[in-house]
Protein backbone atom coordinates (compact mmCIF):
# COMPACT_ATOMS: atom_id res chain seq x y z
CA UNK A 1 0.00 0.00 0.00
CA UNK A 2 1.34 3.48 -0.62
CA UNK A 3 1.33 6.39 2.30
CA UNK A 4 -1.78 8.02 -0.07
CA UNK A 5 -3.90 5.27 -0.48
CA UNK A 6 -3.12 4.46 3.49
CA UNK A 7 -4.19 8.17 4.29
CA UNK A 8 -7.48 7.92 2.23
CA UNK A 9 -8.18 4.48 3.64
CA UNK A 10 -7.53 5.15 7.33
CA UNK A 11 -10.42 2.86 8.84
CA UNK A 12 -9.64 -0.20 6.76
CA UNK A 13 -6.14 0.61 7.16
CA UNK A 14 -6.48 0.25 10.77
CA UNK A 15 -8.61 -2.86 11.08
CA UNK A 16 -6.22 -5.00 8.80
CA UNK A 17 -3.43 -4.08 11.38
CA UNK A 18 -5.92 -4.65 14.42
CA UNK A 19 -6.96 -7.96 12.77
CA UNK A 20 -3.08 -9.17 11.92
CA UNK A 21 -1.72 -7.96 15.22
CA UNK A 22 -4.23 -10.14 16.74
CA UNK A 23 -3.60 -13.33 14.56
CA UNK A 24 0.21 -13.19 15.22
CA UNK A 25 -0.73 -12.76 19.62
CA UNK A 26 -3.12 -15.68 19.52
CA UNK A 27 -0.46 -18.10 18.67
CA UNK A 28 1.08 -17.22 21.48
CA UNK A 29 -2.07 -16.44 24.09
CA UNK A 30 -3.36 -20.02 22.83
CA UNK A 31 -1.59 -22.35 25.03
CA UNK A 32 -1.55 -19.74 27.97
CA UNK A 33 -5.06 -18.99 27.61
CA UNK A 34 -6.17 -22.61 27.70
CA UNK A 35 -4.05 -23.23 30.68
CA UNK A 36 -5.98 -19.87 32.46
CA UNK A 37 -9.26 -21.91 31.76
CA UNK A 38 -8.04 -25.00 33.17
CA UNK A 39 -7.00 -23.06 36.50
CA UNK A 40 -9.87 -21.13 36.74
CA UNK A 41 -12.27 -24.41 36.15
CA UNK A 42 -10.57 -26.87 38.14
CA UNK A 43 -8.08 -24.71 40.43
CA UNK A 44 -7.88 -27.69 42.91
CA UNK A 45 -5.86 -29.63 40.08
CA UNK A 46 -4.02 -27.06 37.81
CA UNK A 47 -2.77 -24.21 40.33
CA UNK A 48 -0.22 -26.76 42.03
CA UNK A 49 0.98 -27.80 39.17
CA UNK A 50 1.56 -24.60 37.52
CA UNK A 51 2.11 -23.53 33.78
CA UNK A 52 4.20 -26.25 32.81
CA UNK A 53 2.75 -28.66 34.15
CA UNK A 54 -0.78 -27.73 32.85
CA UNK A 55 0.59 -27.51 29.41
CA UNK A 56 2.11 -31.28 29.94
CA UNK A 57 -1.17 -32.12 30.95
CA UNK A 58 -3.39 -30.59 28.30
CA UNK A 59 -0.60 -32.21 25.53
CA UNK A 60 -0.70 -35.83 27.24
CA UNK A 61 -4.56 -35.85 27.00
CA UNK A 62 -4.43 -36.60 23.26
CA UNK A 63 -2.25 -39.04 22.21
CA UNK A 64 -2.39 -38.42 18.47
CA UNK A 65 -2.18 -34.57 18.59
CA UNK A 66 0.07 -34.30 21.59
CA UNK A 67 1.29 -30.83 22.36
CA UNK A 68 -0.72 -29.90 19.20
CA UNK A 69 -3.47 -30.21 22.12
CA UNK A 70 -2.63 -26.77 23.80
CA UNK A 71 -3.84 -24.88 20.36
CA UNK A 72 -7.22 -26.88 19.98
CA UNK A 73 -8.83 -23.68 20.89
CA UNK A 74 -7.01 -21.58 18.23
CA UNK A 75 -10.25 -20.70 16.04
CA UNK A 76 -12.00 -19.80 18.74
CA UNK A 77 -9.53 -17.59 20.62
CA UNK A 78 -8.58 -15.86 17.81
CA UNK A 79 -11.92 -15.35 16.56
CA UNK A 80 -12.40 -12.80 19.78
CA UNK A 81 -8.75 -11.31 19.57
CA UNK A 82 -9.42 -9.98 15.94
CA UNK A 83 -12.33 -8.66 17.09
CA UNK A 84 -11.15 -7.19 19.67
CA UNK A 85 -7.53 -5.79 18.49
CA UNK A 86 -9.59 -4.83 15.04
CA UNK A 87 -12.18 -2.88 17.09
CA UNK A 88 -9.27 -1.49 19.36
CA UNK A 89 -7.16 0.49 16.79
CA UNK A 90 -10.42 1.59 14.84
CA UNK A 91 -12.02 3.05 17.80
CA UNK A 92 -8.96 4.73 19.78
CA UNK A 93 -8.02 6.35 16.19
CA UNK A 94 -11.56 7.86 16.18
CA UNK A 95 -11.82 8.93 19.49
CA UNK A 96 -8.83 10.68 19.20
CA UNK A 97 -9.63 12.07 16.29
CA UNK A 98 -13.29 13.33 17.90
CA UNK A 99 -11.65 14.53 20.96
CA UNK A 100 -9.05 16.75 19.10
CA UNK A 101 -11.42 18.42 16.72
CA UNK A 102 -13.90 19.36 19.32
CA UNK A 103 -10.68 20.62 21.41
CA UNK A 104 -7.84 21.36 19.02
CA UNK A 105 -5.92 23.40 22.12
CA UNK A 106 -5.38 19.85 23.34
CA UNK A 107 -2.59 19.42 21.05
CA UNK A 108 -0.56 22.18 21.97
CA UNK A 109 1.44 20.34 25.36
CA UNK A 110 2.41 16.84 26.11
CA UNK A 111 -0.02 16.67 29.18
CA UNK A 112 -3.20 17.22 27.39
CA UNK A 113 -2.10 15.24 24.47
CA UNK A 114 -1.47 12.23 27.08
CA UNK A 115 -4.51 12.87 28.51
CA UNK A 116 -6.69 12.17 25.10
CA UNK A 117 -4.55 9.36 24.51
CA UNK A 118 -5.66 7.97 28.22
CA UNK A 119 -9.59 9.03 27.26
CA UNK A 120 -9.37 7.47 23.85
CA UNK A 121 -7.82 4.65 25.30
CA UNK A 122 -10.54 3.75 28.34
CA UNK A 123 -13.59 4.72 25.37
CA UNK A 124 -11.59 1.96 22.71
CA UNK A 125 -11.41 -0.68 25.56
CA UNK A 126 -14.90 -0.17 26.22
CA UNK A 127 -15.91 -0.67 22.73
CA UNK A 128 -13.79 -3.12 22.13
CA UNK A 129 -15.37 -5.31 25.25
CA UNK A 130 -18.86 -4.66 24.09
CA UNK A 131 -18.09 -6.21 20.51
CA UNK A 132 -16.18 -8.97 21.86
CA UNK A 133 -17.55 -10.11 24.66
CA UNK A 134 -19.85 -12.52 22.98
CA UNK A 135 -16.83 -14.05 21.37
CA UNK A 136 -15.15 -14.27 24.79
CA UNK A 137 -18.19 -16.01 26.68
CA UNK A 138 -18.58 -18.75 23.72
CA UNK A 139 -14.50 -19.10 24.21
CA UNK A 140 -15.36 -19.87 27.48
CA UNK A 141 -17.97 -21.78 27.31
CA UNK A 142 -16.44 -24.63 24.38
CA UNK A 143 -12.98 -24.27 25.93
CA UNK A 144 -15.07 -25.94 29.44
CA UNK A 145 -16.40 -28.86 27.11
CA UNK A 146 -13.73 -31.74 27.02
CA UNK A 147 -10.74 -29.27 26.91
CA UNK A 148 -12.14 -27.13 23.93
CA UNK A 149 -10.79 -29.30 21.60
CA UNK A 150 -14.13 -31.25 20.23
CA UNK A 151 -16.41 -28.15 20.01
CA UNK A 152 -16.38 -25.36 17.34
CA UNK A 153 -16.87 -21.51 18.02
CA UNK A 154 -20.44 -21.49 16.22
CA UNK A 155 -21.72 -24.91 17.67
CA UNK A 156 -20.41 -23.71 20.90
CA UNK A 157 -22.74 -20.72 20.24
CA UNK A 158 -25.51 -22.06 19.70
CA UNK A 159 -25.56 -24.76 22.78
CA UNK A 160 -24.57 -22.28 24.91
CA UNK A 161 -27.60 -19.78 23.87
CA UNK A 162 -30.22 -23.45 23.70
CA UNK A 163 -29.24 -24.09 27.62
CA UNK A 164 -28.51 -20.55 29.17
CA UNK A 165 -30.27 -17.82 26.86
CA UNK A 166 -28.99 -15.30 24.59
CA UNK A 167 -28.16 -13.01 27.78
CA UNK A 168 -25.17 -15.37 28.76
CA UNK A 169 -23.51 -14.04 25.65
CA UNK A 170 -22.57 -11.01 27.73
CA UNK A 171 -22.71 -12.22 30.83
CA UNK A 172 -19.86 -10.53 32.79
CA UNK A 173 -19.47 -7.55 30.08
CA UNK A 174 -19.62 -4.83 33.17
CA UNK A 175 -16.50 -5.86 35.07
CA UNK A 176 -14.71 -6.82 31.48
CA UNK A 177 -15.70 -3.12 29.93
CA UNK A 178 -13.85 -1.74 33.04
CA UNK A 179 -11.55 -4.28 33.11
CA UNK A 180 -10.52 -3.58 29.61
CA UNK A 181 -10.60 0.08 29.46
CA UNK A 182 -7.98 0.51 32.37
CA UNK A 183 -5.67 -1.55 30.56
CA UNK A 184 -6.32 -0.48 27.19
CA UNK A 185 -5.92 3.09 28.33
CA UNK A 186 -2.61 2.34 30.18
CA UNK A 187 -1.50 0.61 26.99
CA UNK A 188 -2.08 3.79 24.16
CA UNK A 189 -1.05 6.10 27.24
CA UNK A 190 2.28 4.41 27.59
CA UNK A 191 2.80 4.06 24.09
CA UNK A 192 2.80 7.84 23.55
CA UNK A 193 4.59 8.52 26.69
CA UNK A 194 7.24 6.68 25.15
CA UNK A 195 6.56 8.32 21.49
CA UNK A 196 7.04 11.71 23.67
CA UNK A 197 10.21 10.58 25.59
CA UNK A 198 11.96 9.92 22.43
CA UNK A 199 10.57 12.84 20.58
CA UNK A 200 8.88 10.64 17.82
CA UNK A 201 6.18 12.94 16.49
CA UNK A 202 3.50 11.09 13.82
CA UNK A 203 5.15 13.15 11.13
CA UNK A 204 8.03 10.81 12.10
CA UNK A 205 6.01 7.45 11.64
CA UNK A 206 4.74 8.53 8.21
CA UNK A 207 8.34 10.06 7.12
CA UNK A 208 9.11 6.26 7.50
CA UNK A 209 6.31 4.61 5.64
CA UNK A 210 7.25 7.04 2.63
CA UNK A 211 10.96 5.43 2.67
CA UNK A 212 10.39 1.70 3.30
CA UNK A 213 7.10 1.77 1.01
CA UNK A 214 7.95 1.72 -2.46
CA UNK A 215 6.84 4.59 -4.57
CA UNK A 216 5.12 2.82 -7.17
CA UNK A 217 2.79 1.01 -5.14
Amino acid sequence: LSPAFAVAHTNDVALMAGALASVIASLGLTPLEACRIRAVAQPEIYRELGLVGTMKVIGSEDAELGWKNVYAGLPSLMTRQVIFGSVKFLAFERASEAIFGVWPELRQTTFTALGVSLVAGGISGVLSSVVSQPADSVLTYVSKQSGGGSLGIVDGAKMMVEEEGVSSLFRGLGSRSIWAGCIIAGQFLLYDVFRAFFGISGDDLNQVLEVVLPKNM
